[in-house]
């Protein structure tokens, strides 16, 4: 699985989101529940792509090492030196409770370090996109008997994106960072737009689902 969503919390009022579904109902409606996910490939440590890991109870959640340190360092910063006021943009997108459960994960063994580009399972790269919309973003190529496909996470927030060569205006990293990867993501589909998954773009269901 890349990534795993948010837990039916705080998060659903904060920002108006609608239609939350459980891990149970949507594994459901393919033959499977959270209990058979045994891999989970975070794109990064947003709350809405690995804050309801703790539903996969039998997964182990692969991280860069530079998005854990990174997340670290910054919510450090944050409560020794800022006001709640000042500190909000720093948590828009992350929980520091996420963090803490990532912590245990660790102790736990269910958490597993990446250090830039590395294959996490046969036929399935991590590659480090360092400070782009976060720390240590990554994506995963993946490469079947029909050519390779890239699940993007929120490097790509929608097809327009790399297709304009137009980051997304949000980020907590770099957007020339950001650009320079989609040069490397063209490369890897040969512009191919359609083999590219985006974080947050419904236009997935017109182009991948029949």
């Amino acid at each position: 699985m890349v990534d795993c969503g948010f837990q039916n919390n705080h998060w659903l009022t904060r920002y108006a989101f609608s239609s939350w579904e459980s891990p149970e109902d949507v594994l459901g409606r393919v033959g499977f529940t959270p209990e058979d996910v045994d891999t989970i490939l975070v794109t990064h440590m947003h709350f809405d792509h690995m804050g309801n890991f703790e539903a996969f109870p039998n997964a182990t959640l692969y991280i860069q090492l530079d998005e854990y340190t990174g997340w670290s360092k910054a919510v450090c910063a944050a409560h020794q030196h800022e006001t709640e006021e000042e500190k909000e943009w720093v948590f828009t997108s992350f929980d520091p409770n996420d963090l803490i459960r990532a912590t245990q994960g660790i102790t736990d063994g269910r958490i597993k370090f990446i250090t830039g580009d590395e294959e996490v399972l046969p036929g399935i790269t991590a590659r480090l996109a360092k400070d782009t919309h976060t720390f240590g973003s990554q994506w995963f190529e993946i490469n079947t008997h029909n050519g390779p496909f890239i699940a993007a996470g929120d490097i790509v927030y929608w097809y327009s994106n790399i297709e304009k060569m137009w980051p997304p205006g949000y980020h907590q990293g770099n957007a020339f960072n950001q650009i320079e990867t989609y040069r490397t993501m063209r490369g890897v589909v040969n512009n191919k737009f359609e083999r590219v998954i985006p974080g947050h773009d419904s236009e997935i269901w017109q182009r991948h689902v029949t």
